[in-house]
């Protein structure tokens, strides 16, 4: 039992008791991801279960704060954009096969990136042009380039699919601007140097049904790469 007159009041936490900001305090009192075992399965648990499971719906979106690093504000923002796209995608063609339930799932990163698998880490250390400047493992610098080369991928894919929704009499649905512009924000914001991609063209007449079938699958895709990319970022801010 608490003494008298201090039930009401929790223990000290351990910056109190040391008297030390959380950024002063010695090496020895941080928890570092080697010395948080628990805390660090949780972590990596929840990103392939989202990321392979695809059980990530609904997240909540976190509230921006102008402590957090750039990367994490962009991620947020693309998570919402995604978010935002694929419902209207889901309205707008209500008589199309656009559920989760109703589509072939495709990942059109698989075997070319490695984001899942290189997101998991043994030790997270912040780095790059929109994290803290530090040294890096090469685990984190993959994870990164990774992320950058699906970003890039799925640009390339929504701009030729939006070339072609365009191109439709019926005007019926087109690639939400602000999506494509968040996507570019993140990119400059890893800042990681690659190859342009070229935009894909066809001679062909365009099937404008299988387009948005098409694009149906791929919104899905992407906002389950985007809640995995959005939890990396949070994680590294956090950390």
């Amino acid at each position: 039992m608490w003494p008298p007159g201090s039930a009401s009041q929790p223990p000290p936490s351990p910056a109190a008791a040391t008297g030390l900001h959380p950024a002063a305090r010695p090496v020895s009192l941080q928890c570092r991801l080697s010395m948080c075992p628990a805390r660090s399965l949780l972590l990596v648990a929840t990103l392939v279960l989202l990321d392979h499971l695809s059980l990530a719906r609904n997240l909540p979106v976190a509230t921006s704060d102008p402590g957090m690093f750039p990367c994490l504000h962009h991620s947020q923002n693309l998570l919402r954009a995604v978010s935002n796209m694929l419902q209207k995608a889901r309205q707008t063609l209500e008589f199309y096969p656009c559920t989760s339930e109703e589509i072939d799932h495709e990942d059109i990163t698989k075997d070319k990136t490695s984001t899942v698998e290189a997101c998991l880490p043994l030790e997270l250390t912040k780095n790059g042009s929109c994290l803290a400047s530090r040294k890096t493992s090469f685990m984190m610098a993959l994870c990164l380039s990774s992320i950058y080369e699906d970003l890039k991928m799925y640009q390339v894919e929504f701009k030729t699919m939006n070339a072609k929704l365009l191109m439709d009499p019926k005007r019926q649905i087109f690639l939400d601007q602000n999506m494509l512009a968040v996507i570019d924000e993140l990119m400059q914001a890893l800042n990681f140097n690659s190859e342009t991609v070229p935009q894909k063209s066809s001679l062909e007449e365009p099937d404008f049904y299988k387009t948005k079938i098409k694009l149906c699958i791929l919104l899905h895709a992407f906002r389950i790469r985007a809640v995995t990319i959005d939890r990396v970022m949070s994680y590294l801010n956090a950390s």
